[in-house]
């Protein structure tokens, strides 16, 4: 894949772009491409993420290694924009273009971009089997280079699923390889990668001295993504320090950069660990702020992605419907063999939607077992999760606690404060719960001002 200039600001190459005669498909595709490369590199992943994914709508039907490398680029994209989904179908977009024109060269780094994606998701198990996936590839092509990019993600993946240091090996060879070949715009991030596991791992001082070099060379690379990272993981140093103050900066210093960006993923996390520490500070009116503010971006998130599901099923319902007129017109007419090779298409576009219905069912089961005024799972979901951990503690001679509690006083509090207001102290009260238990254990709103844990 050739060097991008990014030399031309973004808005430069979306005038190429438009100026361009929608005849001339590869020349516009490449243009599209340096775009969003230059879009990524200013930072500015929102509007990468509606202007781009708007355009290769245009392209749907065709077959080209830009329009499969425009794919891949739209799945960090949409990843860095919270749009998981989005990532993922635009990844195997991208595997499907590259498997119909035959070039397997870019398979690994599509599989690595896809073990990112689940990496966001916290799904560690399924980063690794991609990540996996991309370093036999990589082996077998003697590509170290790519390899160093893949390793550095099996470091992560192996340390979030054991969490006793040993994926820093991965990310220790990673480094060395990106050092070796000066892959400067690489190293930030697994600079920061191994101080996060010497962090918790109660290497303070080796952390820190990643974080300088991390620092460092984000500022020679101008990468301000990179350096807003940096900031969040000296906010852990400086807890782990007793610092909090200059955790608290450092955290509002990132947030800072993500609410510039949309990033709303992001913004979501940032405002979390602040909140957590000025707690700890004792600045509850701060922390409650916070708290509120997390509250309305996660309604926000929840009928942007309650929306794309019903897109999702009435494109299903017409695709079924399409199918059937497609039967039959085959039924009426004598070119059977033409015929039957546009039902094998439209059966394997159904397939694609039966799965992605599956998914949108899945959604919408997900949405039926949770409480919409707290977020925390409800008393139908109580009673099934409940059921599970007494079998799995009786199987397994396991000790289980349940706590169950509410708020003394709360109908009073209702009656002469108003609905309203009741609804905010139950929504702080969830967030509390939230962030003060293990990630092991379990939330639920049994009913009214009553909570179970």
């Amino acid at each position: 894949m050739g060097q991008i200039d990014h030399e031309k600001s973004f808005t430069d190459y979306y005038e190429e772009y438009l100026s361009k005669s929608e005849l001339c498909v590869e020349e516009r595709l490449s243009l599209l491409r340096r775009f969003q490369q230059a879009l990524l590199s200013s930072g500015e992943t929102l509007v990468a993420f509606e202007t781009v994914s708007r355009e290769l709508e245009k392209f749907k039907g065709q077959t080209s290694r830009e329009l499969g490398l425009a794919y891949n680029g739209m799945i960090r994209i949409s990843c860095q924009s919270g749009e998981f989904s989005k990532a993922l179908e635009y990844a195997y977009n991208a595997i499907d273009v590259f498997n119909e024109i035959g070039d397997g060269s870019t398979l690994s780094m599509i599989y690595n971009n896809i073990a990112g994606v689940y990496l966001k998701m916290e799904n560690y198990e399924k980063s690794l089997e991609y990540t996996e996936k991309a370093i036999a590839l990589a082996e077998r092509a003697n590509d170290e280079i790519s390899l160093a990019k893949y390793l550095n993600n099996k470091g992560i993946a192996i340390e979030n699923i054991k969490e006793d240091g040993s994926g820093a090996q991965f990310i220790r060879k990673s480094i060395e390889i990106k050092e070796k070949h000066s892959l400067e715009k690489d190293l930030p991030n697994s600079y920061m990668n191994l101080a996060d596991i010497f962090l918790y791992t109660e290497r303070e001082d080796e952390a820190i001295d990643l974080l300088n070099k991390a620092r460092e060379v984000a500022k020679k690379n101008c990468d301000d993504y990179s350096l807003a990272e940096v900031c969040r993981y000296e906010a852990e140093y400086y807890k782990a320090t007793g610092d909090l103050d200059s955790a608290l900066a450092s955290l509002e210093t990132s947030l800072e950069y993500h609410r510039s960006k949309g990033n709303k993923s992001e913004i979501l996390q940032k405002l979390k660990a602040i909140s957590e520490i000025q707690e700890a500070n004792g600045d509850v009116e701060g922390a409650l702020k916070k708290y509120r503010e997390m509250a309305k971006l996660n309604s926000e998130i929840f009928r942007e992605e309650e929306a794309r599901v019903i897109a999702k099923l009435g494109a299903t319902f017409a695709a079924m419907q399409k199918l059937r007129e497609i039967e039959d017109m085959a039924a009426r007419n004598n070119e059977l063999s033409e015929v039957n090779k546009l039902i094998d298409r439209k059966n394997e576009e159904l397939t694609k939607m039966q799965s992605e219905l599956k998914s949108a069912n899945e959604l919408l089961k997900l949405r039926a077992e949770t409480d919409s005024l707290t977020g925390l799972m409800n008393q139908k979901k109580m009673f099934e999760v409940v059921e599970y951990e007494i079998n799995r503690a009786k199987r397994y001679g396991n000790a289980l606690s349940i706590i169950m509690l509410d708020i003394d006083n709360f109908k009073g509090l209702n009656d002469r404060l108003g609905h309203l207001k009741g609804d905010e102290i139950l929504e702080i009260l969830s967030s509390l719960i939230i962030s003060n238990i293990r990630k092991i254990d379990y939330a639920f709103r049994y009913g009214g001002e009553e909570f179970v844990i």
